[in-house]
């Protein structure tokens, strides 16, 4: 059998689906990805002139606002732990990558590298103190922010979410940068997170690996 003969009987044997494994949509992703799409466990939130998205799923509740700071993009990022089990959260594994108008990686910027930002606005007054870090209200304050059922959040007389824990919750996420922690059950970790940023970038995905799961956002810039 001549060579040309072998490789005409080898290409009759591949099955059709390795032969057109090029043409698989991209769309596809492993398992434990889990893209913030509309009606798939994902929704938007509006609050302190911030547009939320929140990622709910059995083991962690994410929640993301991006925006332009200066030489940066910035993230405020919550995250609850859902599981009854600690979970690390490393801010350093999370990036940013450019899907638009050219593919590229923007990776995480420590805060203590973090220079030339716009001066802060003044903040306002609360009639009510902001709660720490790994206060009990936390899950309660996020899950009224979210929807999800981390703890129950709705009001027993009116049955609506608190507007005001809302907002609270909504101030944690940008007053202090997200460090690293291992996230006890049912705790919330809330803070700011500064990324590498490129000219003309108008696609983006926030990604975010948290302890063997990968949250991904998706935004237009433009």
């Amino acid at each position: 059998m001549t060579r040309m003969h072998q490789i005409s009987l080898l290409f009759t044997l591949i099955p059709s689906t390795v032969t057109f494994a090029a043409s698989v949509p991209q769309t596809i992703l492993p398992d434990n990805v889990i893209t913030c799409q509309p009606n798939a466990n994902c929704v938007s939130k509006k609050l302190h002139g911030r547009n939320y998205k929140v990622i709910n799923s059995p083991r962690f509740t994410v929640m993301v606002s991006i925006s332009q700071e200066g030489p940066y993009t910035r993230a405020d990022v919550s995250i609850a732990n859902n599981t009854v089990l600690p979970q690390n959260v490393t801010p350093e594994d999370f990036r940013v990558e450019v899907i638009t108008p050219k593919p590229k990686v923007l990776l995480y910027v420590s805060p203590n590298d973090v220079k030339n930002l716009p001066p802060a606005p003044t903040p306002q007054p609360s009639s009510s103190p902001a709660p720490q870090l790994g206060s009990s209200l936390l899950p309660r304050q996020f899950a009224a922010l979210t929807g999800s059922d981390v703890v129950s959040s709705q009001n027993p007389n009116t049955g609506q979410f608190d507007a005001e824990a809302k907002n609270r919750a909504a101030d944690q996420a940008s007053e202090h940068p997200l460090e690293a922690t291992s996230l006890s059950p049912n705790e919330v970790a809330s803070g700011r997170v500064y990324f590498e940023r490129v000219k003309h970038e108008q696609l983006v995905n926030i990604v975010l690996p948290i302890a063997g799961l990968v949250f991904e956002f998706p935004y237009n810039m433009k």
